[in-house]
């Protein structure tokens, strides 16, 4: 540890565009300022990553930026090599796929790795599909629960929906989950057989995208909706 300079560089949590497919903004100009010197990055999909770093405006040509690839099987010891250049007194950038790094996203390791080592973090403002539907939903934004992927087993997925239904009767709280997109459609209809009448659905799809809807209604009114196709695309679940 000797050999390592007093001052460590920053890893900068840095938010990338949740519609992959439009040239959507997704950092503030200010943030963006913050960025030019980056050279290597952290990050989840080379050819995803390389599109987003090209809206920072670096200094340096993208053939000459180091990317190190994570994900779920990241070991404790990639970890220590990728956070080398921060060692070194250089900072980095920590980036998703799409939208906020660490939420719903395997990055989380990584920021805890950095913090028990004295590395400052500076998370960036930027868009996050789980925050922007439940902003939209009209439920409950004091008490939530993000759950992931529900189970797929139609008995397991049952019996999880009810436990949510519990939450929501006894807690008030807003339930948030999301499935595969080829998914979608048979977990709406699971929805609507199972929840109470009285209970909201909201569907956050395609968010920040021209294709962009958000449909919030109770199930009782859902179970009478017709046309509204959300196979194979990008849902946030929310019921209340």
């Amino acid at each position: 540890m000797a050999d390592r300079p007093k001052k460590l560089g920053v890893l900068f949590i840095i938010p990338s565009s949740i519609e992959q497919n439009e040239n959507v903004t997704f950092l503030l100009d200010e943030q963006k300022k913050l960025l030019p010197n980056i050279k290597y990055f952290i990050v989840e999909n080379e050819k995803i990553a390389r599109k987003t770093i090209k809206e920072f405006n670096l200094k340096s040509e993208i053939q000459l930026i180091t990317l190190f690839k994570y994900n779920n099987k990241t070991s404790i010891n990639d970890l220590k090599e990728y956070l080398d250049p921060i060692f070194k007194g250089n900072d980095m950038g920590l980036l998703s796929d799409s939208g906020s790094p660490c939420i719903a996203d395997p990055g989380s390791k990584i920021v805890e790795y950095a913090h028990l080592n004295n590395i400052k973090i500076q998370p960036l403002v930027g868009p996050s599909s789980i925050i922007l539907s439940l902003m939209a939903s009209g439920f409950n934004g004091q008490k939530f629960k993000f759950h992931g992927y529900i189970p797929i087993d139609k008995y397991d997925k049952e019996l999880y929906i009810k436990k949510m239904m519990v939450s929501i009767k006894k807690e008030e709280e807003t339930q948030i989950f999301i499935e595969t997109p080829y998914r979608n459609e048979q977990l709406l209809k699971d929805l609507l057989r199972i929840l109470d009448k009285k209970i909201r659905l909201c569907l956050a799809i395609n968010l920040t995208s021209s294709k962009e809807k958000i449909i919030c209604d109770s199930i009782e009114n859902w179970q009478s909706k017709k046309n509204i196709s959300i196979d194979k695309q990008l849902c946030i679940f929310l019921i209340n």
